[in-house]
């Protein structure tokens, strides 16, 4: 009797000790799969911060200035709801279209010059399909020329705190034709101005959440360049996305700054440079997911890892 007693707890010592090793294994696998297991990321420069503290949680290389293409219409923007929040512009305000404006290349809503669309129409227009007429259209309204808007915009940047690599040179992120220039930014600078953008205008994203929009001029139809808005296609859709701006051009590549909110925790990612338009929605998934700490495969693991521990415990039981 004694000797059965002694085995029976013999072998509960190494019930518990297996149990012991099995939660110290699924911790680990925890904390891995949570911090420890970095996004790879396509892009030559990618970051994603806290959008309410502005920690950075992912970096690289990050201080490197490269082109930011139509990511750089979000200082448009700030501008534009600047000054409608000062007063200086009103959503209904009408504005004319220049020659200029009309005959910007690029993307584009269908513009002419002499026609007048109110403000509200050329900033959706600029947000959604990243028409760059519609930018030069509000920068030429706003401060007389887009030669004068683009010194409001860098010196907008050095008010915000942005570093001295960012430059704009337009207000659209296009290669100027001329010179071959292209605005400059970082991919700590463009969070950084994501940042202030989301945080000191939220109602931006009352726009860049929009998948499609009809204008009041003509009852134009204006889609979104923001593919991962389309919460059907499983490859992109992340849970609260619902912003900011893509860009793209020769020289930029493709990029993006997305944002997305969810449990109360908003984060904002920069890709620069991803090698196709998809590769730059898969790289902002893979940020997202790491910031949010989604690991579908985890759940896999820990319940292998269990069930595996409950067949050798019901194995051991057997022999006591």
């Amino acid at each position: 009797m004694k000797k059965r007693t002694r085995r029976t707890r013999k072998i509960r010592e190494g019930q518990l000790f297996l149990l012991f090793v099995c939660l110290a294994i699924a911790l680990f696998l925890l904390i891995w799969h949570t911090y420890g297991k970095r996004p790879e990321v396509s892009a030559r420069a990618a970051i994603l911060i806290d959008a309410r503290s502005g920690e950075v949680i992912y970096a690289k290389d990050t201080d490197t200035p490269y082109p930011v293409a139509s990511m750089s219409k979000m200082m448009t923007e700030y501008l534009v709801l600047e000054h409608i929040r000062n007063g200086a512009l009103t959503w209904e305000e009408h504005v004319t279209v220049s020659r200029k404006a009309a005959h910007t290349t690029g993307a584009s809503i269908a513009i002419q010059a002499g026609d007048q669309l109110r403000v509200r129409d050329l900033f959706i227009g600029m947000a959604l399909p990243s028409a760059n007429n519609a930018a030069v259209a509000l920068a030429e309204h706003i401060a007389g020329s887009e030669t004068e808007f683009v010194r409001m915009m860098n010196n907008k940047a050095r008010e915000l705190g942005l570093s001295s690599y960012t430059q704009f040179v337009n207000a659209t992120g296009l290669t100027e034709e001329a010179t071959g220039r292209n605005t400059m930014m970082t991919a700590a600078d463009v969070a950084a101005l994501a940042f202030h953008l989301v945080n000191d205008f939220p109602e931006i994203l009352d726009y860049s959440a929009v998948q499609a929009y009809e204008l009041e001029f003509r009852d134009l139809s204006v889609f979104s360049t923001n593919d991962m808005l389309h919460s059907t296609n499983p490859s992109y859709h992340v849970q609260g996305l619902d912003g900011l701006k893509t860009g793209y051009t020769a020289a930029a590549g493709y990029c993006f700054t997305g944002t997305a909110a969810r449990d109360g925790k908003r984060l904002i990612s920069v890709v620069m440079g991803s090698p196709t338009t998809e590769a730059r929605f898969m790289d902002t998934k893979a940020l997202m997911s790491y910031g949010y700490h989604d690991s579908p495969s985890l759940s896999y693991y820990i319940h292998r890892l269990f069930s595996r521990a409950q067949s050798t415990w019901v194995q051991i039981g057997r022999l006591s």
